[in-house]
C-alpha cells in the first residue's frame, strides 16, 4: 500500500508533465497532430489524472479497500471509477482512430505524389530527342 501511496501521485505528475509538453509542442508548431487529436489527448490526460486522484482518495482517505462497513459508498465510488475508466478507454480508442486516419491519408499522399512523379518522368522521356513521340504508332498500324 505504501508503494501505491507514492506511485499514484507520481504517475499523476508524470501525466501532467507530458500534457504540458504536448501543448507546448503543439503551440510551437513542432507537432504534426490536429487540434482534435490534441483535444482528445488533453481530455484523456485530465481524466487519467482524475482517476489516479480518485483511486488515491478511495484507498487512503476514504479507506474503501473493502466493502465491509459502507457497501453502498464502496459500490458507488468504485463503480464511478470503473465508468471513468471505460470513458478513458473510448477516448483513447478515438485517438488511435485519428492516428490511423492520418496514417492512411499520408499513405495516399505518398502514393499520389509517387504516381505524379512517375507520370512526369514518362512525359519527360516521351519528349526527348530520339524517343518515339507520344502519339506514335507502329508503321504497320498506320497504313490500315
Amino acid at each position: 500500500m505504501n508503494i501505491l501511496a507514492v506511485a499514484l501521485p507520481a504517475l499523476a505528475i508524470l501525466v501532467a508533465l507530458l500534457l504540458v509538453v504536448e501543448v507546448r509542442k503543439y503551440r510551437a508548431g513542432r507537432h504534426l497532430i490536429s487540434g482534435r487529436r490534441l483535444a482528445l489527448r488533453l481530455i484523456s490526460g485530465l481524466l487519467l489524472i482524475g482517476l489516479l486522484a480518485a483511486i488515491f482518495v478511495g484507498l487512503f482517505l476514504l479507506k474503501l479497500a473493502d466493502a465491509g462497513s459502507r457497501p453502498q459508498l464502496f459500490l458507488a465510488f468504485w463503480g464511478g471509477c470503473l465508468v471513468g475508466g471505460f470513458v478513458l478507454l473510448f477516448l483513447m480508442l478515438a485517438d488511435v482512430r485519428e492516428v490511423e486516419d492520418r496514417s492512411l491519408k499520408r499513405q495516399h499522399e505518398i502514393w499520389r505524389d509517387f504516381a505524379r512523379f512517375i507520370a512526369g518522368q514518362m512525359d519527360r522521356t516521351q519528349g526527348e530527342p530520339g524517343a518515339p513521340p507520344k502519339d506514335s504508332q507502329p508503321e504497320d498500324e498506320r497504313k490500315e
